[in-house]
């Protein structure tokens, strides 16, 4: 296992699982990782015995974590690190990777415990981190194009038949089938790419959609972000362009398949959308 850290500031610092591996640090002790500890909500029944469950959420999850110096030539210079990366004036994003599968977590230093030692003794690092959203991200997000083309030949070409053949398929349903297969649901970043006059543009799931009241043009982006409920066009804010019917929070993948559409007023041939989304799982 390796447990990589990034902080707001760009700056990294390794924690190694093992004697053989390349990080100075050695874990040797973490918990957390795997729990989910779930809020039940509940109300009495009105009529007969028992309650009905009315909610259920995942509170704050709460990650502590030990590692040592593993040459204890190292202790001065990793220690000193090790105190200046861990600023709790700086938020995080800790990876964590085991067997080749690696998943994120924001967070945040409640505690941290790094005394000094004898030259003889391996300088220890304690860490209680606190992580505000208790879900873990897949370290890629997913990019899937909903106006998709799909290829059927490159140039140059020798057809071995006569004539009648697809030169590419085109997604004229403009719907898609988008997998889930994390743990929970997930929402996605939907950008717009117009390569001719499209009038209000809409992204539809279910019955919840977004839709912007405008004409883009050529080389025009929109960018919807459902995660911070932000919507850019060529990097500006244009929020207030949106439909008032339009849902944020209508607009979330399940677990399992969802179906994605889009379409426009006019001009639904000249735009390309694509949806990019993590998967996020209640452990890692």
């Amino acid at each position: 296992m390796m447990i990589n850290f990034i902080r707001d500031d760009g700056q990294k610092f390794t924690l190694g699982g093992s004697r053989s591996d390349s990080a100075a640090w050695g874990i040797t002790k973490v918990e957390g990782l795997g729990n989910a500890e779930y809020e039940i909500s509940t109300e009495k029944n009105a009529v007969g015995d028992g309650d009905t469950i009315t909610g259920c959420r995942l509170p704050a999850r709460h990650i502590d974590l030990t590692a040592n110096v593993k040459d204890v030539k190292n202790n001065r210079m990793e220690r000193e690190k090790a105190l200046t990366f861990f600023n709790p004036k700086y938020g995080f994003k800790m990876s964590v990777t085991r067997g080749g599968v690696s998943r994120w977590i924001p967070t945040r230093i409640e505690k941290r415990q790094c005394p000094d030692a004898s030259p003889s003794n391996h300088v220890q690092l304690e860490l209680a981190l606190l992580c505000t959203d208790p879900l873990f991200y897949s370290a890629d997000d997913f990019g899937k194009n909903i106006a998709a083309v799909t290829p059927g030949f490159g140039f140059p070409y020798i057809s071995p038949i006569g004539k009648g053949f697809n030169v590419g398929i085109y997604n004229f349903a403009k719907l898609v089938e988008v997998e889930n297969t994390g743990d929970a649901e997930t929402y996605f970043t939907i950008r717009i790419e117009a390569f001719g006059d499209v009038e209000n543009p809409k992204v539809v799931k279910d019955a919840a959609y977004i839709r912007l009241i405008d004409t883009l043009q050529a080389g025009d982006v929109v960018e919807v972000d459902m995660v911070a409920n932000k919507i850019r066009k060529n990097g500006q804010n244009c929020i207030g362009k949106t439909d008032r019917t339009s849902s944020f929070s209508g607009m979330v993948l399940d677990v399992g398949d969802s179906i994605i559409s889009f379409t426009a007023d006019n001009g639904d041939t000249n735009m390309r959308v694509i949806l990019y989304y993590y998967l996020r799982y209640t452990g890692a």
